[in-house]
């Protein structure tokens, strides 16, 4: 049972989950389901208090693509969907699309969706694919997922010690010429330090974990943690269980990864990037994942209903009302401020 001062935090708070995948939405659509985040997503979006969400519309996996192995064509597919969602949803879903569309207050009426991908296998590497996507709405990407892709290599790479490829390079400045935020999630090492050193501004890991505490292939480690909030940006902190612990994950080890994070490099570089997979469904079997045979589910944070049960720890755990704030999507606000462009730009 959260304290009633856990509650009013909660409340006061803009809460902001930097990582969602598409996939729920789309087990629902061919389901037969017409509207799925109206009517399945949304209600446990407003009970869990979560007022933005970054929504990964398609990125490298096969289940991104629907199974299709199209990522282009799904990634416009996915796009629609939800564009239709919003405009039948009577104003309770908006999309985020330039810096004045950012809430100032939290809200149980309206949802604020931020579209980006998981991996840049949607681009087919051409470079007017990024900017009309961009045109369609999308804000965010990761470089990559797991595997190689034509801009990098993904984490399941790492022995080739490779970074950016030159397309990846120039995708890179084209986002920042956008006006675009960068997610260096599931990006190999070498490859992490390489957009750093192309890009300029605040970039993102938007769920991920501290390798300190957990040696697994997704978790990022110290020298990678600080110069990523050399650069004023934000690491989201990710809720599957295998990637908070090896064995026995639960909530508190969750509060440690934070908790190392905040005094490793500050609390304003630390926030929520949860990734729940509980209503997912099962995802495409040449996907390669980590631990896929294992439950992914962490007690008492398995969804976006269970996110007071995190305020109320950090507050137990001796983290004050702003540091709360901040981690609950203040963090994530600030950089969406600095990177995304003003309304007419």
């Amino acid at each position: 049972m959260a304290s009633p001062e856990a509650e009013r935090i909660h409340r006061n708070s803009i809460v902001v989950e930097a990582h969602r995948d598409m996939f729920e939405m789309v087990r629902l659509k061919n389901m037969g389901e017409r509207y799925p985040v109206i009517n399945t997503m949304l209600p446990r979006l407003k009970k869990g208090g979560v007022t933005v969400t970054f929504f990964a519309i398609c990125g490298d996996a096969v289940s991104h693509s629907k199974g299709t192995y199209r990522y282009l064509s799904a990634a416009l597919e996915n796009i629609d969907a939800l564009r239709q969602e919003a405009e039948a949803s009577n104003g309770k879903i908006k999309m985020i699309l330039n810096a004045d569309d950012i809430p100032s207050a939290p809200s149980l009426d309206t949802h604020y969706f931020l579209l980006s991908f998981e991996g840049g296998k949607p681009l087919e590497g051409r470079m007017e694919h990024l900017r009309n996507f961009y045109h369609l709405g999308l804000r965010a990407m990761q470089i990559t997922w797991n595997l190689r892709n034509d801009l990098a290599d993904g984490i399941k790479e790492e022995e080739t010690r490779g970074g950016l490829t030159r397309f990846g390079v120039s995708v890179v400045k084209e986002m920042n010429r956008l006006g675009m935020l960068i997610d260096l999630a599931h990006i190999s090492r070498a490859g992490y330090f390489h957009v750093l050193d192309v890009a300029e501004g605040p970039v993102c890991c938007s769920h991920s974990n501290c390798r300190k505490l957990n040696l697994h292939p997704r978790t990022i480690d110290d020298e990678q943690i600080k110069a990523l909030a050399q650069t004023g940006g934000v690491i989201g902190i990710n809720a599957i269980s295998t990637q908070v612990a090896e064995k026995h994950a639960t909530l508190d080890k969750l509060v440690d990864h934070i908790s190392y994070m905040a005094d490793l490099v500050g609390a304003e570089h630390v926030g929520l990037g949860l990734d729940f997979v509980k209503n997912d469904g099962t995802l495409h079997p040449d996907d390669e994942l980590f631990n896929s045979g294992e439950n992914k589910l962490l007690p008492e944070l398995e969804n976006e209903e269970d996110l007071l049960n995190l305020t109320d720890r950090l507050l137990k755990r001796g983290f004050k009302e702003p540091e709360i704030t901040k981690i609950l999507g203040g963090n994530f606000l600030r950089v969406l401020k600095q990177v995304l462009n003003p309304r007419g730009q």
